[in-house]
C-alpha cells in the first residue's frame, strides 16, 4: 500500500512541472515600430513628431515611432512651417521628401519707402536693378541681409533686416539731406563721441577733433583714427587743439599737454605748473602760449617761462582763453578776473566796470577771444547770475568797447571763435553757427536749415577746400560743403 502511494505522487510531481506558474506580473505586448525619412528642400528644418521635438533636423530618419498616424510638423526660423499627417507601417521606412521652394508662402515679401523717394535699393550690396523706393519686392529668399538705400546729395541708409517666409517686412527710412551738409555722428560713422569740444585742420586736411569724454580722433575725408587708449594721450577730455606755423599738432587735455610732429608723441605736462590746460595759441614769431589753470606759460622751443600771480602785478587765475596780436602782445581771458594783456613787460587788467557799456553791469566772465586782422578783439562775456552781471559780445579797437549785437531771437552764449582768410570772425553758438564779416554783416546758420542736428555748436574751422567743420554737443560733427554756407 506505501508503495503504491508513493508511486501516485511521483506522477503528480511530473504532471505539476509541466504547468506554467503565475508570479504576478503580466508581460506587455511588444511593441510594433516603423521609420521615417524626411528630407526638404531646402533643409535644415527641425523635425517634430505629436509635438515632440524629435532632436533631427532635414534630411535626417527618425527611429522607433509606433505603427499609425502621426502629425509631422517641419519648423526654422526663418522659413514657413508646414504640418501634415503621416501613417507609419511596422518594420518599413517611409520616405517623406518636401519641396517648401514650390510654395509661396515659403518665400518673404519687402515693402520699402523712404523721404525722399527714388532711393536705389542693395541687399547685401547687391543693387536690385530698375528698381526705387518706394515698392514691394516679392518671392525673396528667407534670410537676414543688410539692405541699403541710396540717393545722391543724400546720406546712405543701411539696415539689418531678417526676412521670413510668409511674412511682409516693411522699411521705413528717412534719408538724410547730404546736399549741403554731412553729419558724422556715432549712429552713422565711427566717430567715438557725439560730444565735441574742438576741430581744427592741418597741412595734409586732416580734421583733428578733441571730443569731451573720448579722447582725441583724426579724420582723413575717409578713415577715423582714435588716440584715446593708446597710451598717447592722458585725459579722456581735450581742451584746446593748435596747428602751429611749422605743422605741429599741441593737444590740450585735462590731464596734460602732447604734441605731434607727424612722426613722434611728445608729452610736456612735466614742464607745466598745472596738468589742467585749458588753452593754447601761437604768437607772432613762433611762441606757444599754453593756458593752464591758475598760470600762463610761454614755451620757446627749447624752455617754459611761467607767469602767475606771484610773480605777476595782476590775478592770473582761472584762465579761460588766449589770442595773440601781430605786434606781440598776448590777450587772456579769465572765469572771474575779466581780460588781460601782456606786452612782455608789463600786464593790464581790463574789467567790464571800466568798459562804459550801456547797459552796464556786463560779466568778467570770459568764454573765449580772438583778434581779427585788423588788430580789433573780440569777446564774449557769460552771464554771471549770482552777481547779477549780464551776458554781451564785445569788440574792441585799441580805443573803445563797443557791445555787439546779433540780433538773434534767441539768447546765446558764445563757445569759440574762429577768423578765416577773409578776416571773418565765425562764432560757434549754443545756439547755431554765425559769420561776423568784415563790413559788420552777420549771417546766421541754424541747425535746422543746415542739418546739422544740435543747436549746441562748440568750435568751427574751415579746411583746406573750403569745407567748413562743425563742432557740436549731442551731434557730433558737420561738415558744411563748400558754396553751401
Amino acid at each position: 500500500m506505501k508503495k503504491i502511494i508513493i508511486i501516485f505522487l511521483l506522477i503528480l510531481g511530473i504532471i505539476s512541472c509541466e504547468k506554467d506558474v503565475f508570479t504576478g506580473l503580466v508581460d506587455n505586448p511588444i511593441p510594433e515600430y516603423g521609420k521615417i525619412f524626411v528630407s526638404s528642400n531646402p533643409g535644415g528644418y527641425k523635425i517634430f513628431i505629436d509635438g515632440k521635438n524629435m532632436g533631427v533636423v532635414s534630411p535626417d530618419t527618425v527611429l522607433y515611432l509606433t505603427a499609425g498616424q502621426h502629425k509631422l510638423n517641419l519648423r526654422h526660423d526663418l522659413f514657413s512651417d508646414t504640418t501634415l499627417t503621416i501613417t507609419v507601417d511596422k518594420s518599413t521606412v517611409k520616405i517623406i521628401s518636401i519641396d517648401m521652394m514650390k510654395n509661396p508662402r515659403f518665400y518673404a515679401t519687402l515693402t520699402l519707402y523712404s523721404i525722399p523717394s527714388a532711393a536705389k535699393i542693395y541687399l547685401n550690396d547687391q543693387l536690385i536693378n530698375n528698381i526705387v523706393t518706394p515698392t514691394t519686392i516679392r518671392n525673396v529668399y528667407p534670410g537676414k541681409y543688410e539692405l541699403k538705400l541710396s540717393k545722391k546729395d543724400c546720406r546712405d541708409d543701411s539696415t539689418n533686416i531678417v526676412a521670413k517666409g510668409g511674412e511682409n517686412v516693411v522699411i521705413q527710412r528717412i534719408l538724410e539731406d547730404t546736399s549741403r551738409t554731412v553729419s558724422y555722428r556715432t549712429n552713422n560713422s565711427k566717430i567715438s563721441s557725439n560730444s565735441v569740444n574742438k576741430v581744427v585742420v592741418d597741412k595734409f586736411n586732416n580734421k583733428w577733433i578733441g571730443t569731451v569724454d573720448h579722447g582725441l580722433m583724426k579724420f582723413d575725408g575717409k578713415n577715423w583714427t582714435s588716440y584715446e587708449n593708446t597710451g598717447v594721450i592722458e585725459g579722456s577730455r581735450i581742451q584746446d587743439l593748435l596747428v602751429d606755423k611749422k605743422g605741429t599738432l599741441w593737444v590740450a587735455s585735462i590731464k596734460g599737454l602732447f604734441t605731434f610732429n607727424g612722426n613722434t608723441w611728445m608729452t610736456l605736462t612735466n614742464n607745466l605748473p598745472s596738468e589742467n590746460v585749458i588753452a593754447l595759441d601761437e604768437d607772432i614769431i613762433g611762441n606757444i602760449w599754453i593756458a593752464t589753470l591758475n598760470a600762463l606759460v610761454k614755451y620757446n622751443g627749447s624752455s617754459f617761462k611761467v607767469f602767475n600771480s606771484a610773480n605777476s602785478d595782476v590775478s592770473i587765475i582761472n584762465l579761460s582763453s588766449l589770442t595773440s596780436l601781430k605786434n606781440g602782445d598776448i590777450w587772456v581771458g579769465s572765469s572771474g578776473s575779466g581780460l588781460l594783456k601782456f606786452n612782455g613787460i608789463t600786464w593790464t587788467n581790463y574789467l567790464a566796470v571800466g568798459m562804459d557799456l550801456e547797459p552796464p553791469k556786463v560779466s568778467n566772465i570770459i568764454k573765449d577771444i580772438i583778434v581779427d586782422k585788423n588788430g580789433n578783439l573780440f569777446s564774449f562775456h557769460a552771464a554771471d547770475p549770482p552777481s547779477g552781471a549780464r551776458r554781451a559780445l564785445i569788440r574792441y579797437d585799441g580805443t573803445n568797447w563797443l557791445e555787439l549785437r546779433l540780433n538773434l531771437l534767441f539768447a546765446y552764449d558764445v563757445e569759440s571763435f574762429y577768423l578765416d582768410n577773409d578776416n571773418n570772425v565765425w562764432m560757434a553758438l549754443n545756439g547755431g553757427l554765425v559769420k561776423y564779416s568784415a563790413t559788420h554783416i552777420v549771417k546766421f546758420y541754424d541747425s535746422d536749415s543746415y542739418g546739422y542736428f544740435s543747436k549746441w555748436c562748440t568750435s568751427f574751422a574751415l579746411d583746406l577746400n573750403g569745407d567748413g567743420w562743425l563742432a557740436t554737443i549731442g551731434a557730433g560733427i558737420a561738415k558744411l560743403k563748400k558754396g553751401t554756407f
